[in-house]
């Protein structure tokens, strides 16, 4: 009796101690005296900077044995840090993300871009991995910067004040903002810009909208249109900007035109501002029977305010028409009309004439064509119309000389020489114009 209990006594505690063998193997092997967990700690800095990156997405993806996959996310603190506890033994990546962002190649470590890159670590039993500092740049679209330029006006040369920026793409991104002057634009810019690609427009009043990009090679304005600007760490300098103002036209009338000037008009007319040109004539149309010349000035600036309408026409000193005419921004369209001028009013350049009539050679019986004693009678026509009054010269050892004052200059004339004794003889010399500016116009002319 007593041995069987002994021996059941015995199995008993033989079965607790196979019992607790088997809680502690298990234990060995998922509890705490088996495989410990580890854990994946490291730093996130800017590149450029050396500051923490904040909001950063760590992800981890483990391969944990037996075909098991585990995932761990995270962000990472003001600090830049992040820690990623209970981490299984095995192989894990690690990918890191964040917008904006770019991972800078370094031990291992890709480029962002379209696909997050991605370290391979091994966790062991229980251990924490610390990673190398994980350095991140700033792509376009995730930096802010800054665009200047400096827009004046493409005719005068002033520069632009009042005018305003649109940065049109994307969408979602569109903004305007306005600059007091040129100056302020080229000097402090529009900061806070989103980085990445933008197109941008200019506007001012007076002046045609401008699509804005960077200047080409060789060049100092910005005038290729539709492209994208990228904005970036560094400042964008688009440089000068000219812009294209509006414009009038304006048209008058010269009033009794001489009729040479009419038969062969050569006029230039234009506007000028601040001494320069901004205009000149694009139409000049004559009516004979009127005496009469149209112009008409295309694209003057409605941003000069004011400006003097020249001309100067062949055979004439310069003609100031109108030296102010006044431009009135708030209605910059159509024709400011009526600028005219009496061009009798206006002394030609003239010069004197100086003609010499002579006689053929006297034959054996003492015939010739302008004998001493006879009168010759000179013309001067422009277009078989008397320039001047006739001059008269009599012959001294067969020729004689006169000189006419008063003749144009700059047009076409013909010289004719009539002996009033004998009709019959007489000769005609063209000039096809004299010099503005020649005191003398020597001219030989032999009666036949």
């Amino acid at each position: 009796m007593v041995k069987t209990k002994t021996i059941i006594k015995h199995r008993i505690i033989m079965l607790f101690v196979l019992a607790l063998a088997s809680v502690l193997f298990t234990g060995c092997d998922k509890g705490s005296l088996g495989i410990k967990t580890g854990a994946i700690q490291g730093y996130v800095i800017d590149n450029d900077t050396n500051q923490p990156v904040s909001e950063v997405l760590i992800r981890g993806v483990g391969s944990v044995g037996r075909g098991d996959t585990e995932n761990k996310t995270t962000y990472t603190d003001g600090d830049g840090s992040f820690f990623i506890d209970n981490v299984t033994k095995g192989e894990w990546e690690i990918y890191v993300e964040k917008y904006g962002y770019e991972l800078v190649s370094d031990n291992g470590w890709y480029w962002g871009g379209e696909t997050p890159a991605k370290q391979n670590i091994v966790v062991n039993n229980g251990e924490t991995i610390v990673l190398t500092p994980i350095k991140m740049s700033k792509t376009a679209s995730g930096t802010k910067g800054i665009l200047k330029g400096y827009p004046i006006d493409i005719q005068t040369g002033r520069p632009l004040s009042n005018f305003t920026i649109t940065q049109e793409t994307p969408t979602n991104q569109r903004k305007t903002k306005t600059f007091d002057s040129a100056a302020t634009f080229r000097d402090t810019g529009w900061t806070g810009l989103e980085g990445g690609e933008h197109e941008y427009t200019i506007t001012c009043n007076n002046y045609k909208p401008k699509s804005l990009s960077l200047p080409t090679e060789g060049s100092s304005s910005s005038w290729s249109s539709g492209n994208a600007i990228t904005i970036g760490k560094s400042p964008v300098n688009l440089g000068t900007i000219e812009m294209e103002p509006l414009t009038v036209c304006i048209s008058g009338t010269l009033r009794n035109v001489p009729g040479y000037i009419l038969e062969n008009p050569n006029i230039v007319v234009w506007a000028e501002s601040a001494g320069k040109t901004v205009a000149s004539y694009t139409e000049v149309s004559g009516d004979a029977g009127k005496g009469t010349i149209i112009y008409s000035i295309e694209n003057v600036p409605v941003t000069a305010g004011s400006v003097s309408v020249k001309c100067k026409i062949k055979g004439y000193d310069l003609i100031t028409i109108n030296s102010s005419v006044s431009i009135a921004s708030a209605n910059p369209a159509g024709t400011i009309a009526g600028i005219d001028l009496d061009l009798s009013t206006q002394e030609p350049i003239k010069a004197d004439l100086r003609v010499i009539v002579l006689s053929s050679e006297p034959d054996d019986d003492g015939k010739c064509t302008f004998k001493t004693g006879h009168i010759a009678r000179v013309y001067v026509r422009n277009g078989g119309t008397d320039i001047v009054p006739y001059a008269d010269v009599t012959s001294v050892n067969y020729g004689g000389e006169v000189t006419i004052s008063g003749v144009i200059t700059g047009y076409p004339l013909t010289v004719i020489a009539v002996n009033q004794n004998e009709k019959y003889h007489k000769a005609e010399q063209e000039i096809p114009f004299i010099h503005e500016g020649t005191d003398i116009y020597p001219v030989t002319i032999q009666l036949d």
